[in-house]
């Protein structure tokens, strides 16, 4: 006999969130502990929360792998001793990252993806109380890739590791057209709606149509107009501030003596840091035996022990939960200037609302451009649209609003549960489908 339940699985590039949907329809998060170790954010003073860090840690003292908060608690019980795993959804597509080895144990991408989702879901059977024991909708995004083979590969990576954790019944379903569905619960009139889904790791795009007469068919391939995305959000716009803010900290710039003459540190080093998990691969040993030698005869000695300790003491994870509190201090339009500070970074520095313009143009643009080419294969006008539904941590940022309000009008942007529109549309959506098998 089927479950009368249905659940939804938002597996995100930053974040992660599980909800159920009960036999009369009614959708329920799971709650997430936090433990005491891992600090608060400033806008969640709760030791319960809706989402999950897509995060994994192993530590060198111990086999066994934690993931999400108490992953984060782990990393800082131990002093940041071991691997500390993030952003694991944006290397699906990617097929020169295969896996990596921790503890003696060679693991592939979607087993690493695997032990996130298996304590996931753990975590959230014991929050809502209840077993995984109907159909699961996970999101996906619109395009995990513009390149059909990266594409293909990122499905079936991701399949894998569904089916790895026990998962059989099941079904994907693209991360906006879920967070449209949320939306939709809400509406008594048909509207054509763009539905605008700006996380950590991709800005997905979908054109629909929505309202009453169109919920008995939330499957219907139909009403879905146009699809598209770019693998641009908020872990770019986080490594541009680093690139803004901290490379001239960091010695970026500098020079150091090679054999006889002043020469740059060159480039690419810095540029490792712009993505928080690339930071661990400086603490290789040729890398580390280089930067050594760089310090010790550098025209900036400080700046250099600054990124020495940085990449020393793994603090890739510090560094960008720091510029992610600061961008966050940016998301009220009467900020002018945030902080990016951390007692366990070495540096810090001044986040400027202009410094954050500059620095985030071409990445807003490239939002734009692909949000008009979404449009524009849609055939569809932004006059034409009725609503704009933004959704995702990305959404909030003033500059990001401004420019789908210039481009659609201030009157038609909707906000609706900015981290977890997409997981109650996914539990929801299983429900819809379950209800019409069983007439």
């Amino acid at each position: 006999m089927q479950s009368a339940k249905s659940f939804g699985i938002d597996f995100g590039t930053s974040n992660s969130a599980l909800a159920v949907a009960d036999a009369d329809g009614a959708v329920r998060l799971a709650r997430f502990e936090i433990p005491t170790t891992v600090p608060l954010s400033t806008t969640n003073q709760s030791r319960l929360a809706s989402t999950c860090p897509s995060v994994l840690f192993a530590s060198t003292r111990r086999a066994q792998i934690s993931a999400g908060y108490d992953a984060i608690s782990h990393y800082i019980e131990t002093a940041r001793d071991g691997r500390f795993i993030q952003s694991m959804k944006a290397f699906l597509p990617k097929s020169n990252f295969t896996g990596t080895s921790i503890g003696g144990r060679v693991l592939r991408l979607e087993d690493l993806v695997a032990e996130f989702l298996d304590r996931l879901i753990r975590d959230a059977k014991k929050s809502l109380g209840v077993e995984l024991d109907g159909l699961v909708t996970f999101g996906r995004p619109a395009r995990f890739s513009n390149d059909p083979e990266e594409e293909a590969l990122a499905e079936t990576r991701f399949r894998a590791a569904i089916e790895a954790v026990g998962v059989r019944d099941y079904s994907l379903l693209r991360e906006p057209t879920a967070a449209a569905l949320a939306y939709e619960s809400e509406l008594t009139t048909e509207e054509t709606v763009f539905v605008v889904d700006l996380g950590g790791g991709t800005s997905d795009f979908t054109l629909m149509r929505l309202g009453p007469r169109y919920r008995s068919k939330r499957d219907d391939a139909s009403r879905v107009l146009a699809t598209g995305g770019i693998s641009v959000a908020g872990d770019a716009f986080d490594g541009q501030i680093v690139e803004a803010c901290l490379f001239e900290p960091l010695g970026y710039g500098s020079q150091y003596r090679a054999f006889t003459s002043l020469t740059r540190v060159p480039h690419w080093i810095f540029h490792k840091l712009k993505r928080w998990n690339h930071v661990s691969f400086l603490k290789e040993r040729t890398y580390l035996e280089f930067l050594r030698n760089v310090e010790r005869t550098s025209d900036a000695p400080e700046a250099i022990a600054a990124l020495l300790q940085v990449v020393e003491d793994d603090l890739g994870y510090v560094l960008f939960r720091a510029v992610e509190r600061s961008k966050r201090g940016l998301q009220h339009e009467s900020e002018d200037e945030s902080e990016i500070f951390d007692e366990d970074l070495p540096v810090g520095a001044a986040l400027t609302r202009k410094a954050f313009r500059e620095a985030t143009q071409d990445l807003r643009d490239n939002i734009e451009a692909t949000a008009l080419e979404v449009l524009a294969s849609g055939q569809v006008q932004p006059a034409e649209v009725d609503a704009v539904f933004m959704t995702g941590g990305t959404s909030l940022l003033p500059e990001i609003q401004n420019t789908f309000r210039a481009l659609f009008g201030p009157e038609k942007i909707r906000v609706r549960d900015m981290f977890t529109s997409v997981v109650q549309g996914l539990a929801s959506s299983g429900h819809a489908q379950r209800s019409r098998s069983n007439l």
